[in-house]
C-alpha cells in the first residue's frame, strides 16, 4: 500500500468510534478503485489508437516515397533516350551554339556602339545624386538603386570584355581597353557617392533619414551576395571557356568587389576624421579628455539606434565602438609617451574610470557584449599609476624642500610679525559651584605665514586621487605627504633647538648657577656658543645677528600652527578620506595620518619647553638668592628693589614671560606652557635652593630657629603665598587644583625641614602626604632637604632613602595622582 493511502487511512481512523465506519470506508474505496480503473482503461485505449494512427500515416509515407522513386527513374530513362536516340544530336548542338554566339555578338555590338553614351548618362546621374546628398542630409537617395544597377551592368560588361579579349591578339586587347577605359571613371564616381553615403549614414539616421541607411544596407547586401557567388564560381570552376561565349555578361562578375570592406573602411575613415578634428581643436591636448561628451552621445546613439539598424551579423555597432576605442587608446598612449606631469596622468586615469563606467552603463544588462571598457588596460593602468606616483613623489618632495627653505628663512629672519587668525575653541571649566560646564570662545592667535599651504596641498592631491577611484593612489599620496610633513617637523625641531640655543648664548643665566657643570642640566636648551660671548662689548647689531627678536612670538605661532593642523588631520582629513577607499586601505590611511601626530606633539613639546626654559631663565638671577640670607630677610631686599624676591620672580614670569603665549596662543598651548613652566620653575627653585645651602652662601636650615629672619618655614610660606596669588590668575577654576598641588612641593619643605624626629616622622609623611600628590616623586627631593638641615647625620640618610623607596614600591597611586609630575626624576646635583 502506498504511503499516501496509509496517511489517508490514518487521518480517517483517529479514535475507536471511527472503527464503526470501516464498512462505509470499504465501500468508498471500492467505488474510487472502480473509477480509477475505468479512467486508466480509457487512457490506455486512447494511446493504443494514437499509435495505430501513426503507423498508418507512416505506411502512407513509405508508399509515396516509392512512387517518387519510380517517377525519378522514369525521368532518368526519358533523358537518356532523348540523348542517345535523337539523330544528328551533335549537329543540333553545334547549330544551337552558333546561334547563341551570333546573338551574343549582336548584343555586344549593340552595347559597344552605345557604350560611351551610356557611360556619360550614368556619370551625370551619379554626379547629380552626389551633389544632392552632399548638401541635403534628409535626401532619401531616390536614384541610388537605378545608379547601382547601371554601374553594376557596365562594370560586369567591362570585366567580361577584358576576360574575353585576354584570349585574343594584343591589338584586340588594346581596342578593348580603350573601349572600357571610361568605366574606371564611372567606378570612381560611384565609389565617391557610396563613400559620401557611408560617411553621412550616421548623421542621416540621427535626423530621422532611415531610408538612406536602409538603401545603403540593401546595396551592400547585394554586393556581398554577388561577391560570394563570384568566389564560389571561381573556386568550383562553374564557368568554362565555352560557357563564356554564351554567358549573360550583364550578370558576369570576374572577382569580388569588396564593398563590405569598402563600407567599413569609409566608416573608420569618418570616425578617424571626427576624432582628429576634436584633437586638433585644442592646443593643450589634455583638454580633449574634458571635451568628450560628444563621444558618449555618439556611442549611445550607435548602441541604441544606429547599430541595430544593420544586420546583427555585420556587428556595425561593435565596429564603431572598437574604432573609437582604438583612436582613444592610441591618443592616450601618445600622451603618456610624452611623460606628462602628475596632474595630467591623473586626468587620464580619471577619464579611464569614467570611460569604463560609461561603457558598463551603455551595455547594462547585455551580458553577451564583451566591450573594451578601459582605454588603458589593467597592466598599463598599473604602470601609469606607478608613473603618477613617481611624479607625485618627485614633485611633492621638491615642493616640500622648497617650502622648508622658505619656512627656514621666514623663521630665522623673523622680519615680520606672525599672521593673526581667529580661532574658535571649546574649553571645559567649573562654575562658581564647581559644576562642570563648557564655554566657547573665539580669539585671535598667531600662526605661521601660509599655515594652510601644506594641508591645502594634501587636500588638492588627495581630492584628485580620491576622484580617480584608485584607493592605492590616494593612500600613497597621503603616505608621501605625511613623510614630507614629518620632515618639515624635524626641520622645525632643529630650528627651535638652534634659535633657543642662540638665545641662551646671549641671554642665558645658567652661568650664575653654582656648580654650573651639573646645574646646567636645569634647562633642556643649551647655549650654542662654544665660548662665552663678551656681551658687554657687543653691539645690538651683533646680538641681533646671533638671535633676532620675536622668538617668543614665532614659537607661539609654531605651536599654534601644528596644534591646529593636527586637529584638522584627525578630525576632518582622516574620516573624510577613510570613507573614500576600500576597507583594505583604511588602516594604511589611518597609520599615515597618525604617524604625523606624535612628531607634531613632540614638536609642540619642544616649543613648550623652549618657552618654559626661556621664562625660568629670566628668574635665575633671583633664584640664585633662594635659601640665602637675603631670602630670609626678604623685606630688606624688597626695600632695595621695590619688590620682594618672590614678587619679582612672579613679575618676570607673569608680566614678561607668559603674556606672549597667553595672549596669542591657543588655550591648550597656553595651559600646557603654563604647566610645564610651573613644573620647571618649582624644580629650579628647589635645586638652586638646595645648592645654595650645600655649596653656596646659604646657611643650613635650623629647625629650631625662632627668629623671624631665620625661620625657614615662614619664608617658605611667604613665597608660596605670593606664587599662588599671582599664578592663580592664569589658571582656570578647573585647573586651580593643579597649581595647589604643584606648589605643595615647596610647602612640604617647611614640614620636612622642621620635623623634630625626621627619621621617624618623614616615612609616614612620605606615604600619607607626598606620594598621594607626587606619586612618582624622586627620593632625591627628600634627601636634599635633609642634607640642608644642620641637625641631620648624613650617614643615616641612605638607610632612610631605602625605606622611602620601599614604601613607594608598595604604594598604589590613582590615575589622578600620576597626572602631577613635578617631582618626577628630580635631582639637585
Amino acid at each position: 500500500m502506498s504511503e499516501a493511502a496509509l496517511s489517508r487511512i490514518s487521518n480517517l481512523l483517529r479514535d475507536e468510534s471511527d472503527l464503526q465506519k470501516i464498512d462505509e470506508l470499504r465501500r468508498q474505496f471500492q467505488k474510487e478503485k472502480s473509477s480509477i480503473d475505468m479512467k486508466l482503461s480509457t487512457a490506455t485505449q486512447d494511446q493504443i489508437d494514437f499509435i495505430f494512427s501513426n503507423l498508418t500515416r507512416l505506411q502512407d509515407s513509405v508508399d509515396k516515397l516509392s512512387l517518387v522513386k519510380r517517377n525519378i527513374e522514369k525521368i532518368d530513362t526519358i533523358y537518356d533516350d532523348s540523348i542517345t536516340n535523337v539523330a544528328e544530336y551533335d549537329t543540333l548542338r553545334n547549330i544551337t551554339s552558333v546561334h547563341q554566339t551570333m546573338i551574343q555578338v549582336q548584343n555586344l555590338y549593340t552595347d559597344i556602339a552605345n557604350f560611351r553614351k551610356f557611360l556619360d548618362h550614368i556619370s551625370n546621374m551619379i554626379e547629380s545624386e552626389l551633389s544632392i546628398v552632399s548638401e541635403d542630409i534628409l535626401y532619401q537617395l531616390v536614384n541610388i538603386y537605378r545608379i547601382h544597377f547601371n554601374v553594376t551592368q557596365v562594370r560586369n560588361f567591362a570585366e567580361y570584355m577584358e576576360v574575353e579579349a585576354s584570349q585574343l591578339s594584343d591589338d584586340v586587347q588594346l581596342i578593348v581597353q580603350k573601349i572600357v577605359q571610361p568605366v574606371r571613371k564611372v567606378i570612381r564616381l560611384f565609389d565617391e557617392l557610396l563613400k559620401e553615403i557611408c560617411i553621412t549614414a550616421t548623421e542621416a539616421a540621427k535626423d530621422g533619414n532611415s531610408s538612406l541607411v536602409f538603401k545603403l544596407i540593401k546595396i551592400l547586401q547585394y554586393e556581398n551576395k554577388e561577391d560570394v557567388k563570384a568566389t564560389l564560381q571561381e573556386r568550383l570552376g562553374l564557368i568554362s571557356k565555352e560557357g563564356m561565349k554564351t554567358l549573360n555578361y550583364s550578370e558576369y562578375r570576374r572577382e569580388p568587389r569588396n564593398y563590405m570592406k569598402f563600407f567599413y573602411s569609409k566608416l573608420e575613415e569618418s570616425i578617424k576624421d571626427t576624432f582628429s578634428r576634436c584633437v586638433n581643436h585644442f592646443e593643450d591636448k589634455m583638454d580633449v579628455y574634458d571635451s568628450l561628451g560628444w563621444l558618449r552621445e555618439e556611442l549611445e546613439f550607435t548602441i541604441q539606434t544606429f547599430g541595430p539598424m544593420f544586420p546583427e551579423s555585420w556587428a556595425v555597432g561593435d565596429f564603431i565602438e572598437k574604432t573609437y576605442y582604438n583612436h582613444l587608446h592610441k591618443f592616450t598612449m601618445d600622451m603618456i609617451a610624452t611623460n606628462p606631469p602628475a596632474e595630467d596622468l591623473m586626468r587620464i586615469l580619471d577619464y579611464d574610470n569614467y570611460h569604463s563606467e560609461m561603457m558598463a552603463t551603455l551595455h547594462e544588462g547585455d551580458k553577451s557584449k564583451k566591450t573594451q571598457r578601459s582605454i588603458l588596460g589593467e597592466e598599463l593602468k598599473s604602470s601609469v599609476l606607478d608613473d603618477y606616483m613617481r611624479v607625485i613623489d618627485t614633485k611633492m618632495f621638491e615642493w616640500n624642500d622648497t617650502l622648508m627653505k622658505n619656512e627656514t628663512t621666514y623663521f630665522l629672519e623673523r622680519s615680520v610679525e606672525p599672521d593673526v587668525v581667529p580661532h574658535h575653541q571649546v574649553i571645559e571649566d567649573l562654575d562658581d559651584y564647581d559644576h562642570p560646564y563648557v564655554r566657547e570662545e573665539t580669539k585671535d592667535i598667531y600662526v605661521l605665514a601660509d599655515y594652510k599651504t601644506s594641508l591645502q596641498m594634501l587636500k588638492d592631491h588627495a581630492d584628485v586621487a580620491a576622484k580617480s577611484g584608485y584607493g592605492k593612489v590616494l593612500v600613497e599620496v597621503i603616505e608621501h605627504w605625511c613623510q614630507c610633513y614629518n620632515k618639515r617637523i624635524e626641520n622645525y625641531t632643529k630650528l627651535v633647538d638652534q634659535e633657543v640655543g642662540n638665545f641662551m648664548a646671549l641671554y642665558g643665566n645658567d652661568k650664575l648657577l653654582i656648580k654650573e657643570s651639573k646645574l646646567k642640566r636645569l634647562f633642556r636648551f643649551r647655549a650654542n656658543a662654544e665660548e662665552e660671548l663678551d656681551l658687554e662689548n657687543m653691539t645690538d647689531e651683533e646680538k641681533t645677528a646671533i638671535s633676532k627678536p620675536g622668538l617668543e612670538d614665532y614659537l607661539t605661532a609654531l605651536g599654534n600652527t601644528y596644534e591646529i593642523n593636527s586637529d584638522r588631520l584627525q578630525d576632518k582629513f582622516l574620516p573624510n578620506y577613510m570613507n573614500k577607499v576600500h576597507s583594505l586601505y583604511t588602516e594604511r590611511i589611518e597609520q599615515a595620518i597618525m604617524s604625523t601626530i606624535l612628531p607634531s606633539t613632540d614638536l609642540n613639546a619642544v616649543v613648550v619647553r623652549a618657552h618654559a626654559d626661556m621664562i625660568v631663565n629670566d628668574t635665575i638671577p633671583i633664584l640664585c638668592r633662594v635659601f640665602t640670607k637675603d631670602w630670609y630677610v626678604d623685606s630688606d631686599y624688597e626695600a632695595e628693589q621695590g619688590k620682594s624676591m618672590s614678587q619679582l620672580m612672579m613679575s618676570l614670569i607673569c608680566e614678561d614671560g607668559l603674556p606672549a603665549v597667553q595672549q596669542w596662543g591657543t588655550y591648550d598651548l597656553h595651559f600646557i606652557t603654563l604647566t610645564v613652566m610651573l613644573d620647571n620653575f618649582i624644580k629650579a627653585y628647589l635645586r638652586v635652593g638646595y645648592n645654595n645651602i650645600l655649596h653656596g652662601d646659604g646657611k643650613k636650615i635650623d629647625p629650631h630657629a625662632t627668629k623671624k629672619y631665620k625661620m625657614f618655614s615662614e619664608a617658605i610660606s611667604r613665597d608660596v603665598e605670593v606664587f599662588y596669588g599671582e599664578l592663580d590668575k592664569h589658571f582656570s577654576r578647573k585647573d586651580a587644583m593643579l597649581l595647589v598641588k604643584t606648589l605643595s612641593a615647596i610647602e612640604f619643605l617647611s614640614d620636612m625641614a622642621t620635623f623634630e624626629n625626621p627619621f621617624e616622622e618623614i616615612p609616614p609623611f612620605w606615604e600619607q602626604e607626598i606620594l598621594p600628590v607626587f606619586a612618582d616623586c624622586s627620593v632625591e627631593y627628600v634627601r636634599g632637604i635633609l642634607l640642608c638641615r644642620k641637625d641631620i647625620d648624613s650617614k643615616r640618610v641612605p638607610q632612610l632613602m631605602n625605606e622611602l623607596l620601599e614604601i613607594q614600591r608598595n604604594f598604589e597611586p590613582t590615575e589622578e595622582m600620576i597626572q602631577v609630575q613635578t617631582l618626577s626624576h628630580f635631582t639637585y646635583e
